[in-house]
């Protein structure tokens, strides 16, 4: 015979305040309430679910056993009673995001700020992470979804694109490059290159661009995120190649960007957990970060063709 889930509920209260009395209190029943249902649940299951030792109820061996699972189906019901509360005041809630850095930039904390301003009772989390960082926190379901870049290595997750653009030169606004209409590797070679790992998807990407070109990838300053690669050129270290997203923005960055040709897309994807739902906030703050890369898109000097 199976476990009703008002059972479930005593076994565990019992189990995390050792007192059929205290458990009695959190559950708001009756003491002999909870002493008869111990009862039928041991004689259910067949071997004694507690013992008293030093005056406390402590669970036997094959309740231990039971406990992992048990939290679970509770957090699973306290997952599916944030959702209905969520569906039914979407003006509450909260969304947690794990992204790469390269998008922590540009358009996601327009998205953000957007979502807040109209749903002022959402909570956002951003954790900023690596791309395996990511992968993991989704696939864990840790988060409500993580946004990475293309291409990405197998991930037991959704895959959603949100937007795309191409790869861009950036270098010094005194640079002799900066007044070109776009520039080749062959352009960037003879220059110090501040440029990604092979390991980090830009890093692939470029590799593969100079590749084709004929060019080899000669890497004076390796970095890991696009806004210290950025911070290279500015300072006048070098020259660089980036994802289009850090100077997606309309605000001075202190850099030339440049058209690379031939062009080279890059893609933003964002990762869902494979068997979760997305709550209705987190759905509002993808459909934000959709909609605003569409109209990065239709306006003039789209991602990627701007000058810094």
């Amino acid at each position: 015979m199976a476990f009703s889930f008002r059972q479930l509920e005593v076994v565990r209260a019992v189990s995390r305040h050792g007192s059929v009395t205290m458990a009695a209190m959190a559950l708001g029943i009756s003491q002999p309430a909870v002493s008869m249902m111990l009862r039928e649940c041991s004689a259910q299951a067949g071997f004694p679910l507690f013992r008293r030792q030093q005056g406390r109820l402590q669970p036997t061996a094959e309740t231990g056993a039971l406990l992992t699972d048990l939290e679970r189906v509770f957090e699973g019901v306290e997952r599916i009673n944030r959702l209905i509360e969520e569906m039914r005041d979407i003006s509450v809630g909260s969304v947690r995001v794990a992204v790469t850095p390269a998008l922590t930039e540009g358009l996601l904390p327009r998205a953000v700020a957007r979502l807040l301003h109209s749903r002022p009772g959402i909570q956002v989390a951003i954790d900023s992470l690596d791309i395996l960082g990511v992968t993991e926190m989704v696939t864990q379901e840790r988060v409500d979804f993580g946004l990475v870049l293309a291409p990405i290595g197998h991930a037991d997750a959704r895959l959603l694109p949100l937007y795309g653009g191409t790869l861009v030169a950036v270098v010094a606004p005194d640079h002799p490059l900066a007044g070109r209409p776009h520039v080749t590797p062959a352009d960037l070679a003879p220059h110090p290159l501040i440029s990604f790992s092979r390991v980090h998807p830009l890093g692939e990407l470029i590799e593969g661009c100079f590749q084709a070109a004929g060019v080899k990838r000669r890497i004076a300053i390796e970095v890991n995120q696009s806004s210290v690669a950025c911070a290279m050129v500015r300072a006048g270290a070098g020259v660089a190649v980036i994802d289009p997203f850090l100077l997606s923005e309309p605000r001075g960055h202190g850099v030339a960007c440049l058209p690379l040709r031939p062009g080279v897309p890059v893609n933003a994807l964002a990762l869902v957990p494979r068997q979760r739902r997305l709550s209705r906030p987190a759905q509002l703050l993808l459909a934000s970060l959709r909609r605003l890369a569409a109209g990065r898109r239709d306006a003039p000097g789209s991602m990627g063709d701007g000058r810094g």
